[in-house]
Formats: structure tokens, C-alpha cells, sequence
């Protein structure tokens, strides 16, 4: 026996579920978090049986996602013969990108230069200043914001587990032999 599977069923069976990604996954909003579920990748070895590579998402806004990584083998018979998954936390914050930092200090850099024959030197030294007081402004928001997202998530991370359990049950009734 083989087994087969019915995306479409799979598919209807997450409520108010978006087409996303070129329509390789479907979206969803559980109160204030959007999760992301991939299809499926299928692969039938010789031995009959069947593995399911499933991605998912907890989509965090601003911030680095949450993805787990489900794999279900299931027999000739459509019976679940293994589950296994991996978990990957988001962790960084809101974080000011280097190219930023590194645009502010070359402007900064370039407008000390262009003042200094007006300032005898003073508008260097100013964007130094400038530069060196920006740099670590954005160094100090870059790690505090990164440890202040892991004490503020708005319940998306805790209810992810439970998305990865739903998935898991329709997936299964998505499957026959």
C-alpha cells in the first residue's frame, strides 16, 4: 500500500488560512500572531514508507521568527510510525542595522571635514564626538533590545507548541492509504 495525501483538505483545515508565499504556505492570525505553515515536502522510500517535511512559523514582526521543522513518517497503511521535530527561537530584537550606524558616521565624518577651515579644527573634533556617542547609543539599544523581546512576547511563542501539535493532527487526517 501507499499513502496519499490531500492538500486541499490539509489546507481548509486551518481557520481563516491566506495563501502566502507564492502559494508554497498558508498564513493564519491566532488573536495577535500570525503563523506560517508551509506544504509539505513528501519523499516514499523503499521500505513503503512515506515522510512528511513540514516548516512552520511564528511570524515576529520586526523580529527574528520562530520556525520548527516537523518531519511524520507514516507507513504503507497511513499509520504514524515516527514523529520528530526541531524548534529554532527568534532572539534578536529590534536591532539598528550596521549599514545604518555606518551611514550616520560617514555623514557625520564628512560634515566635521567640510566645517573644519571655519572652525579651526572644532567641527572635527564635534563629529567625533558626534560619531562616538551615536555608535554606542546604537550599540546599548542593539543589546538591551535584544534581551528585553525574550521578557515581552505577546503569547505567540508560548501558543506556537500547540500550532505544531494542530498541524500534526490535520496532517494526519490529510493522510490516507
Amino acid at each position: 500500500m501507499s499513502v496519499t495525501f490531500n492538500q486541499q483538505n490539509f489546507t481548509s483545515l486551518f481557520p481563516g488560512a491566506v495563501s502566502a508565499k507564492n502559494g508554497t504556505a498558508i498564513e493564519y492570525t491566532v488573536e495577535d500572531s500570525t503563523y506560517r505553515i508551509y506544504n509539505p515536502s513528501i519523499t516514499s522510500n523503499s521500505s513503503s514508507a512515506t515522510t512528511f517535511d513540514l516548516q512552520l512559523d511564528h511570524v515576529r514582526g520586526g523580529a527574528t521568527d520562530d520556525h520548527v521543522q516537523l518531519t511524520v513518517t507514516f507507513n504503507g497503511s497511513a499509520v504514524v510510525q515516527s514523529v520528530a521535530y526541531t524548534w529554532t527561537p527568534g532572539n534578536d530584537g529590534y536591532q539598528i542595522p550596521k549599514g545604518v550606524i555606518e551611514a550616520v558616521d560617514i555623514t557625520a565624518e564628512v560634515l566635521g571635514a567640510v566645517g573644519a577651515l571655519e572652525t579651526a579644527g572644532i567641527s572635527e573634533a564635534a563629529a567625533q564626538e558626534i560619531v562616538e556617542t551615536f555608535d554606542t547609543c546604537c550599540k546599548i539599544f542593539n543589546e538591551l533590545s535584544t534581551h528585553i523581546v525574550k521578557w515581552t512576547d505577546n503569547g505567540g511563542r508560548f501558543y506556537f507548541l500547540p500550532v505544531v501539535c494542530h498541524t500534526f493532527n490535520r496532517l494526519c487526517v490529510s493522510v490516507s492509504a
